[in-house]
């Protein structure tokens, strides 16, 4: 951090977790310098950014509305007849969104996402992945019923279409949301974190649509049964291998090509479609009529979940590292204990730092802690390249 990019009005503190003043240089100019405004999510953009953002965000918004517009027509009219049904289906999708926007967003290292871009990449897996992935599934199951027969197909169909159509629409997604909001994916943790929202918001239309068909298959006799069914099957038992952890790890090819301005070496780019195609290949997995009862799914699920967590913690170490290394680069600048500067590279490291710090004081320490992480990770982004 450079003496320029701080503010001589906020008091100075001891060297346990606050984050002082810098020391003045000859070269500063008298009066009170200001801090530049984040940068995070919707904060500056390139020139050459400006317009494919603009046009990102206006192709989403279209395709948000005519899959909603599609979602509606395809099921007002059985949710209609089975408004108790649809009622509690929705209540149990909305529960199951909002924890997992919480729990998926802090799963971003240092920081969470951006706002903007979180809420824009959920639309993207509520309304346009499922509403196309209806069309594309059926269009594809016909194809197969005519290839491979119809038995074959009944077998087969949702292991050889699912991970084709479903997995390439919601990367889509992301590769968009990534488009529009450039300082908000800016390597693989940023991939892995909007592409698992993604994924989230895709889940809890398919969660519903499940319901309904469900409810539909027992006559409309079995009453909320199977609503609660499904939900207890697709988020209680295979939550943990659901769409969300499928679109993280394609979420993190993407953020590994958006790191270097969409223009990758050839490691790199070989690097981000083996992990499209893993994400696929689990999905396959999931899918497959193999391992098809209790322990199998529990195997799959298991499976899906811990090739999803080795992808995040390598992506996960690699950033914090880069972070703690910037970090540890201001510290010198500034005069902070190396210590001190590494601790705000976690959110519980900057909360056990503040609270050492006197009660007037903690606004000041932590928006320059703040100050502080925000400058680490842009250096953290140029260290990968």
């Amino acid at each position: 951090m450079s003496p320029e990019s701080d503010d001589p009005r906020i008091p100075a503190t001891t060297d346990r977790g606050a984050v002082p003043s810098p020391r003045p240089s000859p070269q500063d100019p008298p009066g009170p310098r200001r801090v530049p405004p984040p940068r995070r999510g919707g904060g500056l953009r390139t020139r050459e950014q400006r317009l494919p953002a603009l046009v990102s965000l206006v192709l989403i918004t279209v395709l948000c509305l005519a899959g909603l517009l599609h979602l509606v027509l395809q099921l007002a009219l059985p949710a209609r007849v089975f408004f108790p049904e649809a009622l509690l289906s929705v209540i149990l999708g909305a529960a199951t969104l909002v924890l997992g926007f919480w729990v998926l967003r802090r799963i971003r290292p240092v920081r969470e996402p951006d706002a903007d871009a979180s809420l824009v990449a959920v639309a993207w897996g509520l309304f346009v992945a499922t509403s196309a992935g209806v069309i594309a599934n059926a269009g594809l199951g016909s194809v197969w019923a005519k290839g491979l027969g119809l038995d074959l197909a009944g077998v087969w169909g949702a292991a050889l279409t699912a991970p084709l159509n479903e997995e390439l629409l919601k990367l889509a997604g992301i590769v968009l949301v990534a488009v529009a909001f450039p300082s908000a994916v800016r390597g693989p943790v940023d991939g892995f974190a909007i592409g698992s929202l993604v994924g989230l918001g895709f889940e809890v239309t398919e969660n519903f649509i499940y319901s309904i068909n469900m409810v539909l298959m027992a006559g409309g006799t079995g009453g909320l049964v199977p609503v609660v069914q499904t939900t207890v099957l697709r988020v209680g038992l295979t939550g943990l291998g659901s769409h969300w952890a499928l679109s993280a790890v394609a979420g993190t090819a993407v953020g590994l090509l958006a790191a270097v301005a969409w223009r990758p070496r050839a490691r790199r780019a070989v690097g981000a479609a083996l992990l499209v195609a893993l994400s696929m290949v689990l999905h396959w997995f999931l899918d497959a009529p193999v391992f098809s009862d209790l322990l199998g799914i529990l195997f799959k699920v298991a499976v899906i979940f811990a090739t999803t967590m080795a992808v995040y913690f390598t992506a996960r170490h690699a950033y914090r590292r880069r972070v703690r290394k910037a970090l540890a680069a201001e510290a010198e600048g500034l005069g902070v204990r190396r210590s001190a500067a590494s601790a705000l590279a976690t959110r519980h490291g900057r909360r056990r730092e503040l609270r050492r710090v006197a009660l007037p004081e903690r606004p000041a320490v932590a928006a320059r802690q703040d100050q502080m992480v925000e400058i680490a990770e842009d250096r953290a982004v140029r260290y990968a390249l």
